[in-house]
């Protein structure tokens, strides 16, 4: 009975690093700015204009005057469900079908809030704060899913904290660096088949799908890294952006427990609650951006991202107990996010945008899972700014995600793997997002 209890908690805590954002590919959350998201964050790493795109390139402080500050709020709507889908159970336990539902729309809507602060300390210093929720997700899937012995219940989220310097290094050329601390909790539910369970031990009584319940990880822990980034205008008009976001590493301290245990299973320490660590990290990006104006009115922008997501190799999962290891491997590849957009000011007061995105998913086909059966995206953006105060700027921005479909085809090796007996799962997702952010900048 043991290595059940083992796998169970390792798949739970492992799938923490399949968790994906409802707003971007993966699970990055690129809804900082109100005024970036209006052109699908296009050029983001290049503009100086705004306090929130201090989270794209702290070098961007080198553009605003005094002290200045801005609240953005983005509300995340995202609609993820399967159109279609069957599973069934290991050939081990007789193949039978795994009735349920498909599970309806499992994407949960979600507020992602970020303040920022700056403060021009001398001619060529600035410093400033930022506090953003750069990584995260909230999934759920009903009790009844025919995906519920694979996942039911993902919810990543992290609150990040930058203190950011920048320098005037020349008359051209920005320098900034921030250091990041940051937070992350999890929490991850699947359900659990004890009737097969019981069924493969022949215990009387025990029928495949007769006895669910489930299994829930938590884990928290905080931990820091780095930003630095540079503005270089080498025309007037022309102004470029090169930023790095180093990796973030968790150890994830968290506890297994189990519910629904049926006896004579639950007299068993196979599923007695254990404690447990998972050492997980956050891509490190590269993010490139470009401004070019073309007169008083026009400006075109693009950027492009790099993201590192192949950094998931392998996520190990250690026991309290002192149970072995168990070791999921993880085989998500670099992704790159690229956008073009544009800027018209209609007047002084009044600047209007739009952007379109290419977001490519890090998920391969094979590894696709219904915790996140995440695609390629589409971004269309739209947006504008209005001075409505001489010290205040409202901005409000609109982005609506497309996605192809995502099919997701898992097998279940049976108990030579101790998986649980998680069946086999076909299924295929449609998905999009609407994404509304507003933002009031103070500039004094």
């Amino acid at each position: 009975m043991g290595r059940y209890r083992l796998h169970a908690a390792g798949l739970a805590l492992g799938s923490l690093a399949l968790a994906g954002s409802a707003g971007a590919a993966g699970y990055e959350v690129r809804e900082q700015s109100a005024v970036g998201q209006g052109t699908s964050f296009a050029g983001a790493a290049a503009r100086n204009d705004d306090p929130s795109l201090i989270f794209f390139n702290p070098a961007a402080m080198s553009g605003l005057r005094g002290i200045q500050g801005a609240l953005v709020g983005s509300g995340i709507f995202p609609d993820s469900t399967a159109s279609a889908g069957s599973a069934t159970r290991n050939a081990a336990i007789g193949g039978s079908p795994i009735r349920g539902s498909l599970g309806g729309d499992i994407g949960l809507d979600a507020f992602v809030p970020a303040t920022y602060a700056t403060i021009q300390l001398a001619p060529d210093w600035h410093f400033g704060v930022g506090i953003t929720v750069p990584w995260g997700l909230v999934t759920k899937s009903p009790a009844d899913s025919i995906a519920r012995y694979h996942a039911l219940t993902s919810s990543l989220r992290t609150v990040n904290v930058t203190p950011a310097l920048s320098w005037q290094a020349l008359p051209n050329l920005s320098l900034g660096i921030g250091l990041q601390v940051q937070y992350a909790s999890a929490r991850l539910s699947t359900g659990i088949d004890y009737g097969a369970i019981g069924a493969a031990q022949r215990i009387p009584g025990f029928v495949p799908g007769a006895r669910d319940g489930r299994s829930t990880v938590t884990g928290t822990d905080t931990t820091v890294g780095v930003q630095l980034g540079a503005q270089w205008e080498p025309v007037a008009g022309t102004r470029l952006g090169l930023a790095w976001r180093s990796a973030m590493f968790y150890e994830l301290r968290g506890d297994a427990t189990f519910e629904g245990v049926p006896f004579p299973l639950s007299s068993s320490p196979a599923f007695a609650n254990t404690g447990g660590r998972a050492k997980l990290g956050t891509p490190d990006t590269i993010n490139l951006g470009l401004t070019q104006r073309l007169d008083e009115r026009w400006t075109l922008l693009g950027g492009l991202e790099w993201t590192n997501w192949s950094r998931f190799r392998e996520l190990i999962v250690n026991f309290d107990s002192g149970r072995p290891a168990s070791i999921t491997e993880e085989r998500w590849h670099d992704s790159l996010f690229a956008s073009v957009g544009a800027e018209y000011r209609w007047n002084d007061d009044l600047s209007l945008r739009a952007g379109f995105a290419y977001d490519q998913s890090p998920v391969r086909n094979a590894e696709r899972t219904p915790r996140i059966p995440d695609s390629d995206r589409y971004w269309l953006s739209v947006g504008a700014s209005w001075q409505v105060h001489p010290n205040a700027t409202l901005s409000l921005a609109y982005t609506h995600i497309f996605s192809p479909e995502a099919n997701v085809t898992l097998s279940d090796p049976g108990p030579r793997n101790t998986n649980l007996f998680r069946g086999n799962l076909n299924a295929t997702y449609q998905a999009s997002v609407d994404i509304v952010t507003a933002q009031l900048r103070f500039a004094f």
